[in-house]
């Protein structure tokens, strides 16, 4: 199967789909290609946080390039191949202004692909939002309606709704999974500059063994709050 993930910002590879994504490369029969959206750069924006000390001497644009890094660090680390990594470079925080630009440059990546894995619409952070439209203008524009769209949420941005229940089920990791997802976060190490955030990164990735996805069809855009 050739899968297409949709990844916002680089991070959000592992707390979207990582735990299945895993089992996928496991499976050794998917051809398995990465969008990541934005550069990250708006990481240390946040104000209810507290930073590392040498955060203070660091440019939006020394930012960016150290999270580019840890997205193709992410690749390396997966075992897919490099050129199966797409890269926008889109502004993050800016992603709205790049939807039409990136249903443009998204095109040409997924065409001839069985599954196409996306954020949630009705998302609460712009740049997810922006995600979810930029896959799916690109699948509208290319009448995709014989893949499956396999839907996630990361929790603190929204949650799956009753109303596609039938469309949404559990995944179960086991401990080997966990030791794994905990060895992928180690690569994101601006998110340790973050202190509060690395902590709630580190608790979370202890703790949750069951995750919640959807599946969706060509059919079903627009009638469901989460589709």
């Amino acid at each position: 199967m050739k899968i297409v993930i949709f990844e916002p910002h680089p991070d959000d590879l592992l707390f979207g789909p990582g735990p299945i994504l895993l089992k996928w490369i496991k499976e050794g029969e998917h051809d398995i290609h990465i969008i990541t959206i934005t550069d990250g750069r708006a990481c240390y924006r946040v104000a209810n946080d507290t930073f590392s000390e040498d955060v203070a001497t660091m440019t939006e644009d020394d930012v960016a390039e150290m999270r580019i890094n840890e997205a193709k660090q992410s690749i390396d680390f997966l075992g897919l191949p490099l050129d199966n990594h797409h890269l926008f470079h889109f502004h993050d925080a800016d992603g709205r202004k790049y939807v039409k630009e990136g249903i443009k440059k998204a095109i040409p990546i997924i065409k001839g692909f069985d599954r196409i894995v996306l954020p949630s619409t009705n998302n609460l952070h712009i740049d997810h939002q922006a995600t979810h439209d930029i896959a799916m203008g690109a699948a509208k524009e290319l009448n995709l309606t014989n893949i499956e769209y396999f839907v996630y949420f990361i929790a603190s941005y929204g949650k799956f709704k009753e109303d596609s229940k039938e469309k949404q089920f559990e995944y179960t990791i086991d401990e080997e999974t966990a030791k794994i997802l905990k060895k992928w976060l180690e690569l994101y190490q601006s998110q340790a500059k973050l202190k509060w955030t690395w902590k709630m990164y580190s608790r979370y990735l202890r703790k949750i063994r069951t995750w919640t996805y959807a599946r969706y069809q060509f059919e079903d855009i627009g009638k469901y709050y989460n589709f």
